[in-house]
């Protein structure tokens, strides 16, 4: 079988090693130098890919996301160099749709800013260089970095965003076998790689079960996304003063954690699809698993980041009046003004991405507390 499809360097690495956590598992198969799957040349997000982002489906995501950026910038005070820094940008169309808004609706606010992309696959920088090519630049520039450590501490004054991000974390796996707590984890055998269990591999994820108040049941299991803390972390210390928005697929723990989900949260997408078997095509496959916001959210208040909101994407997204972007259609039938109402109804609906994504906000040196809209509107603060 062609090394591309098999994941023949990714498979070595198990054998080599003879045991493996789920977590540095996920973390080859998603971030290897050559096979991991965002570092692959292929199409993964859209029509073509495996999955699709909010900013694939509307335009409008990216404005309303503008209007919500231009209010913590006001929020602020309307420095005079403010950055953005979105992490994992995908193709560039989130960027390119905050930039275009801005450009034309809040032009102080694009003479100050700096878009700053964090992006670690060069495939994926040659994309969103070619789609944010024809854009009006931001008075500061667009710049790309490859990671938090080449931010000096202190060093922004800003937004960091993320937009399916910490999903993409590796995650350790967790297990309840007659009342013992044991950990999943891969091995090779025969060219195969397959799940054995373990003694837990560090003391960090009974504290983490322990801390979260997580009762699993007899057989369930659930991911442990211990990667979002140290993220945390380095988030808070680049800042000096700003925000962290976040959105995301996941839930508060007490949700996520229930035994409704026996076999966690983890599953792998290839051309739209799950695929049943986590280890079919290690880097060929996407893997993800949801998002506890209440670690996200309390982790960051112990770095120093306070809450501003929590809500689902639904009503973070009528806050801010995606709706008021609808134009009123010209004619009886007017197919354009129809498929753009069909696409904000797939950012909105509750059966579609409206409750399954969530949206937090975190901010640190501000006195007193923050108020944004996206959670304090019409709809409130409501998940």
């Amino acid at each position: 079988m062609d090394r591309e499809n098999s994941g023949g360097i990714i498979k070595e690495e198990v054998k080599k090693r003879g045991i493996i956590t789920f977590a540095r598992y996920m973390d080859l198969a998603l971030y290897h130098p050559e096979e991991g799957y965002y570092m692959r040349d292929r199409e993964k997000i859209g029509p073509a890919g495996d999955f699709y982002t909010s900013p694939d489906v509307s335009t409008l995501f990216g404005k309303v996301l503008a209007d919500q950026l231009e209010e913590m910038w006001r929020l602020s005070g309307c420095p005079k160099d403010w950055d953005i820094l979105e992490f994992g940008a995908g193709k560039g169309l989130m960027a390119r749709d905050i930039l275009n808004h801005v450009s034309s609706r809040y032009p102080d606010f694009h003479e100050a800013l700096a878009y700053i992309i964090i992006e670690k696959s060069p495939l994926m920088i040659t994309r969103q260089q070619e789609n944010l090519s024809g854009i009006v630049s931001p008075g500061r520039g667009i710049k790309w970095l490859g990671g938090l450590e080449q931010l000096e501490p202190g060093s922004v004054a800003g937004c960091f965003l993320s937009n399916e991000l910490l999903d993409a974390f590796p995650v350790h796996r967790v297990i309840n076998i007659n009342d013992e707590l044991m950990e999943i984890y891969v091995t090779c055998k025969n060219g195969e790689i397959g799940e054995v269990y373990g003694k837990l591999s560090t003391p960090e994820l009974l504290e983490y079960i322990n801390d979260f108040h997580i009762e699993m049941e007899e057989g369930q299991s659930i991911e442990v996304n211990l990667a979002i803390r140290e993220w945390l972390g380095k988030v808070s210390s680049a800042m000096s003063r700003g925000f962290l928005l976040t959105i995301d697929y996941g839930d508060i723990a007490g949700r996520l954690y229930s035994g409704s989900r026996p076999e966690g949260t983890i599953r792998s997408y290839q051309r739209h699809r799950l695929v049943d078997n986590l280890y079919q095509e290690p880097g060929v496959q996407d893997i993800t698993s949801n998002v506890n916001f209440t670690a996200l959210m309390r982790w960051g208040e112990a770095f120093g980041l306070k809450t501003a909101g929590y809500a689902a994407q639904m009503y973070f997204l009528m806050n801010l009046g995606i709706f008021d972007y609808l134009g009123a259609s010209t004619s009886f039938y007017d197919e354009k003004a129809m498929m753009e109402t069909m696409a904000v109804k797939k950012l909105v609906m509750p059966e579609g991405m409206g409750s399954i994504f969530k949206v937090a906000a975190q901010y640190k040196g501000f006195s007193p507390e923050v108020s944004l809209t996206g959670f304090s509107g019409r709809f409130g603060s409501r998940a």
